[in-house]
């Protein structure tokens, strides 16, 4: 484990797959997830080189099959520390024979937090130290507290957007894929959305192309936090369905599941970002928060 902070904030990340534990507030607010198995035993992973699930849990590079679980295996790997100050630190991971096993690319991932007054930022660089295109997706997982205080419900939260978005939800099929052919739902200039656990029972709500760069997480008291993501293409919002689970997920990505029609190859998958040799690739997610 290791912590930083400064006057307003507090944060805790462990050394496997760089994943955010604890954000605590000077007042002792805790706006991340702390992991409870009976709901979801994660609290922040880093998804990379996938996002979402492949079709059969399978994908075929070069014309070798590899097997990945859902959203890939940095959120599983060890990560060392690069640098650390009050305020930052940053830690890398980078291949193994065992990583190459799964994802035959050699890749460098550096994973960067910072404290700046009440806003946390992760940013995550991703560099190829291959001798061809390195191609991945990338993603984050963050799962927020909700609620936040005492005597507040699930349904006292609202996501505000920064833009009225219109969009279709796809099927999440039972293996995981995605439908584009079916909506879930859809919605029309939608500016903000009621958090309600009957919202999940289509699994993840997905804005595949989304406007808005910044999300608010709020109370009636207008308290909660700002979610910032301006690289990132598509968002969404996820809860476990069926299990009123005292948190909600807030999921930038580039990329996701495959289609539930993907003929299986790697290089057909939507928004891959592809580097060339010892290229680097950043983006980062900020949150804000709000008392």
């Amino acid at each position: 484990m290791h912590s930083i902070r400064n006057e307003y904030l507090t944060a805790t990340i462990k050394s496997t797959g760089a994943e955010l534990i604890s954000l605590k507030s000077a007042k002792g607010i805790e706006y991340i997830w702390q992991r409870d198995p009976r709901y979801w035993s994660r609290s922040a992973p880093i998804l990379f080189p996938i996002v979402g699930n492949l079709r059969d849990k399978q994908t075929v590079i070069k014309g070798k099959t590899y097997h990945m679980n859902i959203h890939g295996f940095l959120r599983d790997m060890p990560f060392e520390v690069l640098c650390q100050k009050e305020n930052e630190i940053s830690l890398v991971n980078t291949y193994t024979n065992d990583t190459l096993s799964l994802y035959p690319y050699k890749y460098k991932v550096i994973v960067t937090y910072t404290l700046m007054q009440n806003t946390l930022r992760t940013k995550i660089n991703v560099v190829n130290e291959y001798e061809e295109l390195l191609p991945f997706n990338l993603g984050g997982h963050p799962a927020f507290n909700c609620p936040l205080y005492p005597g507040e419900d699930f349904s006292d939260y609202t996501i505000h957007f920064a833009h009225a978005e219109t969009f279709s939800s796809p099927k999440v099929e039972s293996n995981g894929t995605l439908n584009f052919d079916v909506a879930a739902c859809s919605y029309h200039n939608l500016k903000k959305l009621q958090l309600d656990y009957g919202l999940f029972a289509i699994d993840t709500l997905i804005i595949p192309r989304v406007k808005s760069k910044k999300v608010k997480l709020l109370n009636k008291k207008d308290k909660g936090i700002v979610f910032s993501f301006p690289q990132f293409i598509t968002f969404a919002v996820w809860s476990p369905p069926g299990k009123q689970a005292p948190f909600v997920c807030l999921e930038p990505w580039i990329g996701h599941g495959d289609r539930h029609n993907a003929d299986n190859d790697f290089m057909k998958k939507d928004n891959l970002i592809t580097l060339k040799t010892l290229e680097e690739f950043s983006a980062h997610y900020d949150i804000e928060t709000i008392e």
